[in-house]
């Protein structure tokens, strides 16, 4: 399947990546400086950028949507440290067989 056609409505071109099934994903120079950002950050801290990073780019508002969620509910106020946090992000994440 061939990625859609660029749009005029504010997202950006895609490009098809071959390691990604058939889905089109956005040249990173094409997304908004925000999102460049956090590929940017990513990058540096993992070594690449996450796939779910890359797929929920394909529409920025939801990939800023997403990670603002993620970090009221890894930061927020909670009697909760961070590391208690992560290891029950971890946990679930086994029990679903989840790599992220």
């Amino acid at each position: 399947m061939s990625p859609p056609d660029p749009t005029q409505d504010g997202r950006p071109k895609l490009r098809v990546d071959p390691d990604v099934a058939w889905l089109g994903m956005p040249d990173e120079a094409d997304l908004p400086e925000d999102i460049r950002g956090l590929f940017g950050r990513a990058r540096e801290k993992l070594g690449h950028v996450p796939n779910v990073f890359r797929l929920l780019a394909l529409r920025p508002e939801h990939l800023r949507r997403w990670r603002a969620l993620y970090d009221e509910l890894m930061r927020g106020e909670s009697g909760l440290t961070l590391a208690q946090r992560e290891m029950i992000a971890v946990v679930v994440s086994i029990e679903n067989r989840c790599p992220y």
